[in-house]
C-alpha cells in the first residue's frame, strides 16, 4: 500500500485521535477510511443527487397527471351538477303539474257532488209533482160529470135535443 503524508492542525488531529479511539481502530486506518469515504462519497453524493432528481421529476410528473385527473373529474362533476339541476327542475315541474291535477280532481269531485245533489233534488221535485198531478187527476175525475151531463150543461136544455 502506498503512503500519503498529510499536514493537520492540532485541533483536527485531536478530533481524529478521539474518533479513531471510539471506533477502536488506528489513526492511519481512520484517516484512510475518511479519505476513501470522501472520494467515494462525492461519487455517491452525485449518484444520490441524480437519483433524487429522478425521483423529483417522477413525482412532478405524477403530480401533473393527478392535476389533470382532478381537472377532468371537476369538469365531470360540474356536468353532473348541471344534469342534477335540470332533473331537479323537471321533478319540480312534474310535482307542480301533479299538484295542479290533484287540485283539479278535488274541484271536479266537489262539482260532481254538487251536481249529484242537484239531480237528486230535481228527481225528488219531479216525483213530488208526479204525485201531485196524480192526486189532481183523481180529484178532477171524481168531480167531473159524465160526458152527457156535461154536454147538457154547456148547451142549453132546448138545444140538447138537437
Amino acid at each position: 500500500m502506498p503512503r500519503v503524508t498529510v499536514s493537520l492542525s492540532d485541533s483536527i488531529l485531536i478530533k481524529v485521535d478521539e474518533a479513531a479511539h471510539k471506533s477502536s481502530i488506528s489513526r492511519s486506518e481512520y484517516v484512510a477510511q475518511a479519505i476513501e469515504s470522501f472520494v467515494t462519497g462525492s461519487n455517491q453524493a452525485s449518484i444520490t443527487l441524480h437519483n433524487v432528481e429522478l425521483e423529483l421529476n417522477k413525482s412532478q410528473t405524477e403530480v401533473m397527471q393527478l392535476n389533470r385527473k382532478i381537472t377532468k373529474l371537476e369538469n365531470q362533476l360540474l356536468e353532473k351538477d348541471k344534469t342534477i339541476e335540470s332533473k331537479a327542475e323537471e321533478v319540480m315541474q312534474a310535482e307542480e303539474k301533479l299538484n295542479q291535477a290533484y287540485a283539479e280532481s278535488n274541484q271536479a269531485k266537489m262539482e260532481l257532488s254538487k251536481f249529484e245533489s242537484a239531480l237528486k233534488s230535481k228527481e225528488d221535485e219531479i216525483s213530488f209533482l208526479r204525485g201531485h198531478v196524480s192526486q189532481l187527476t183523481q180529484s178532477i175525475s171524481q168531480l167531473a160529470l159524465p160526458p152527457s151531463q156535461e154536454e147538457a150543461r154547456t148547451k142549453s136544455w132546448w138545444r140538447f135535443w138537437k
